[in-house]
């Protein structure tokens, strides 16, 4: 099978039940606190809906376990996983495990340099081909307890992998944030995951105190089922589907588990009656991209399904995903009829209202930019089209939910397969 593979969606109405994947972000976690701990195994997966992130943190971690204390650098692949890459790479400087860091994809093109700042005037050295910043990336040296600077703004994952990487320095250490913090759920997620295998962390003023404690866990880890992954099936529910997400918990660290509230907010907003003011003087419904950039795509759609104007601000980070998410979501909507603007990092969507079972998109072909969230949102967008949606390398899914047109086809949906050669 060629590997461009397009999928023909038709538009059906979606029933049943079903389980997402395990959250990604927590099994990330799960596994790199279980290798600290000195066994995988400690971290409960399902082969089955294993992503290709997963796959890569856990190959890569296995490989740091066996590396013993060796002077030729280990090769590590974290293909397209921004998490594993910026996870591993404080991992590797703290044990002091020589690596070469390559990725596949538009992973060899994210930014890297902060870490050579957050490196600075430590034993530690990154090398970068003809200076480029970029992968393949070398990393030499040990990284020692003490106390590192780092910006906020750029994303928690140095963060977040410079504190699990701490948590085993052999001393006390401290993160202090030179800027604002973007993405804090996710920093609150990694020290809850930290704890569950005995590693201490305190918020501290400006920053954060990580302590040396042993790591270990009697218990296997089980992660809760992914936030940003059940965000598809909320959304068609809000397009008119009737399906059970199963064992999705109440309270949650997952930052896309507002998806619950996104929806809920925009339901009664929408559904307030005057909010039809004469043109150009109606409100917007605010939504505050900054801290959720992964369930915009689909989000996207439930307020193209609204009787209401939606201003989705902040939204920057979208820019630098697997692809320019911002971009391909706007061309998604513009593809599907939506009355969309694309107003710098702000997306603006007059919606209309989908109350009435009636259409709300139109038949079209979505390039989805080989972006696993670009395929799954315009297959939920394919429910309430006026024909079938057309989707692009549909097999980006693997990245991160490779069970969902499974899944999607046991709660009534259909589709063709369509092989448009390399």
């Amino acid at each position: 099978m060629a590997h461009h593979t397009s999928i023909m969606v038709y538009p059906r109405t979606l029933a049943g039940a079903l389980s997402v994947p395990m959250s990604k972000s927590l099994l990330h976690r799960g596994l790199i606190m279980s290798m600290l701990s000195g066994n995988l195994a400690l971290t409960a997966l399902d082969q089955d809906s294993m992503s290709q992130d997963i796959h890569a943190t856990y190959e890569a971690l296995a490989q740091l376990m066996k590396s013993g204390s060796q002077s030729e650098p280990i090769h590590i692949f974290c293909n397209e996983s921004g998490s594993t890459l910026r996870f591993l790479i404080p991992l590797a400087a703290v044990l002091g495990i020589p690596v070469v860091f390559e990725g596949a994809g538009r992973l060899p093109y994210r930014p890297l340099a902060e870490y050579e700042k957050i490196f600075e005037n430590t034993d530690v050295s990154l090398t970068f081909p003809e200076d480029n910043r970029y992968l393949p990336m070398t990393l030499n040296g040990k990284l020692k307890a003490g106390v590192f600077r780092v910006p906020g703004h750029v994303s928690s994952q140095y963060i977040s992998g410079l504190m699990m990487a701490l948590s085993v320095a052999g001393a006390d250490s401290e993160i202090i944030l030179t800027s604002r913090l973007e993405s804090e759920p996710y920093v609150e997620m990694t020290r809850e995951v930290m704890h569950e295998f005995g590693a201490v962390s305190h918020k501290i003023d400006g920053g954060y105190r990580i302590c040396s404690s042993p790591i270990g866990r009697t218990s296997i880890y089980h992660a809760e089922p992914d936030f940003s992954q059940a965000a598809f099936w909320l959304v068609a529910n809000y397009l008119g589907a009737s399906i059970e997400v199963k064992d999705l918990p109440i309270k949650s660290s997952q930052g896309d588990s507002e998806i619950i509230h996104l929806i809920k907010a925009l339901e009664e907003y929408a559904g307030v009656d005057d909010i039809m003011v004469l043109d150009g003087d109606m409100d917007y419904f605010n939504v505050d991209a900054s801290q959720i950039p992964d369930i915009i795509p689909v989000f996207s759609l439930a307020c193209a399904a609204s009787a209401c104007r939606t201003k989705i601000f902040n939204a920057g980070r979208l820019r630098i995903k697997e692809c320019d998410r911002l971009e391909a979501t706007f061309e998604m909507l513009r593809a599907l009829g939506v009355d969309v603007e694309l107003d710098g990092d702000s997306l603006l969507i007059t919606g209309k209202d989908g109350s009435d079972g009636e259409p709300v998109f139109r038949s079209c072909e979505v390039d989805s930019r080989s972006d696993h969230r670009m395929v799954m949102a315009a297959a939920i967008a394919a429910i309430r089209a006026d024909g079938p949606v057309t989707i692009s390398d549909y097999q980006a899914i693997e990245k991160s939910y490779p069970t969902f047109f499974r899944d999607y086809q046991r709660v009534g949906g259909q589709y063709d397969e369509l092989d448009v050669g390399k």
